[in-house]
C-alpha cells in the first residue's frame, strides 16, 4: 500500500470539510427534526439511505421512507468529516461525515446511533449555497450498547 505524505492543501481540505460537515449536519438534523417532509431535498435520483440494513434508493423512494418514521430530535455527540481526494480535482468535489449521537422518535426511549454520510458537490447549485451539497450515501444504524465485542 502506498502511503502519501500529507501536504498543506490536504491539510486545508481536511478542515474545509470539517467546517461544510458541521453545517450541513446541523442543517440537516434541524430539517429532519422539524420539517421532515423537506428532508428528501438533500438527496439525488442516484442517492441511496441504507437505514438499518433496509435500502431505499433515490429521491422518492427515500422521502417515502422517511415519511413513514415519527417524529424525531436528534442529539449529535461525535462528528468527524474526511475530504475524499481524487486527482485533479480542485476544489475536492466529495467528503464523507461520520457521526454518533441518539435519536428519540416521539415519546419514545432515547436509542443511540451512528450514521454516514458520502456527500458530492450538487451540480445545481452555486459554490456559495449553503445546500451546495447532496447526499449520495446515506447509512444509519442503531448501535447496540449492551453488546461486548472480543
Amino acid at each position: 500500500m502506498e502511503t502519501k505524505q500529507i501536504t498543506r492543501p490536504d491539510t486545508q481540505l481536511a478542515m474545509l470539510a470539517s467546517m461544510q460537515a458541521k453545517k450541513f449536519i446541523e442543517i440537516f438534523v434541524t430539517i429532519a427534526d422539524t420539517q421532515r417532509q423537506s428532508v428528501h431535498n438533500f438527496y439525488r435520483p442516484n442517492s441511496t439511505l441504507l437505514w438499518n440494513g433496509i435500502a431505499l434508493k433515490g429521491r422518492e423512494h427515500i422521502a417515502a421512507g422517511l415519511k413513514k418514521l415519527p417524529g424525531t430530535k436528534h442529539t449529535i455527540e461525535t462528528l468527524d468529516a474526511q475530504p475524499i481526494i481524487r486527482p485533479n480535482t480542485f476544489p475536492h468535489t466529495s467528503f464523507v461525515v461520520t457521526c454518533t449521537g441518539t435519536i428519540k422518535y416521539g415519546m419514545k426511549v432515547k436509542k443511540a446511533f451512528h450514521q454516514h454520510f458520502v456527500l458530492e458537490r450538487n451540480p445545481d447549485k452555486n459554490t456559495q449555497d449553503s445546500t451546495q451539497y447532496y447526499i449520495l450515501m446515506h447509512t444509519f444504524r442503531y448501535r447496540d450498547s449492551k453488546r461486548k465485542f472480543a
